[in-house]
Order: structure tokens, then sequence, then C-alpha cells
């Protein structure tokens, strides 16, 4: 085989940008999706899930940004764009996930950090949005 990365010179982190990212661990009382369901019965079970992990992201300045998750079974992100310093609660299911952000510009530098895990209820972030 030829070594592609040595032939085209892209060794180091310059060429390999990083994604910001936060492994969660799942909450294994929360019901499981049912691929042989409705949407809707999935909805709910989603609606169902209160506990949620408060996360934060951050860059130097302004930068647009998109959302991603990975499970064992998908990798999904967001089409909409969010913008940083956002502050938002994702809900947790019984699955371990890892969420991820990466820059409209893939070469800015933003971060993801995990503020709290708490509940839908809690009144601290009642104001918060979740995703």
């Amino acid at each position: 085989m030829r070594n592609f990365k040595l032939e085209n010179n892209l060794v180091g982190e310059e060429n390999w940008p990083k994604f910001a990212s936060v492994f969660l661990s799942g909450n294994r009382k929360a019901l499981h999706l049912d691929v042989l369901k409705s949407q809707e019965y999935n909805d709910a079970v989603v609606e169902s899930w209160e506990k949620v992990a408060v996360l934060r992201v951050l860059a130097p300045e302004k930068t647009k940004f998109h959302l991603g998750f990975a499970t064992k079974k998908s990798v999904q992100y967001s089409n909409p764009e969010f913008e940083t310093d956002l502050k938002f609660a994702v809900r947790l299911g019984p699955s371990d996930i890892n969420f991820f952000v990466f820059p409209e510009n893939i070469k800015d530098k933003i971060l993801l950090e995990v503020v709290e895990i708490t509940t839908d209820k809690d009144e601290k972030y009642k104001d918060l949005i979740l995703i």
C-alpha cells in the first residue's frame, strides 16, 4: 500500500482538525426507541427521557456551528446552525452517546463542555433551550 499521508505531507495536527466532543453515559432506566413503532411513539419515548445534560459551546469569537451526536447505531448532525457562546440541554436516553460540535469553517476552534447533568424539571434551567 502507498502511504497517502506521507506522500501528500498530511502529517500533523493542522491537517487533522478535531471536533470538540463530550461522551455521556446513557440513563439505563430510560425507555428504548423501537424502530418497529411509529414516529409518534418514538417521539413520545424521547419526551419521556427526563435526564438531561446541560452543555455549553464556547469560542474566542462568535462562530457558527452544527451540533451532532453519535451512538453505536448512528451518527447524525443538525442542519440548522447555532452560534457560540450558547448553553443548551440535550436529553439522555438509555444508550451511551457522544455529542460533538463542528464549526461552519472547519478550521475554527470551538469548545464543548458539560455544565451539569440534571433533569428537564430543574428550575435553574427553566429558560434554557432543549435541543
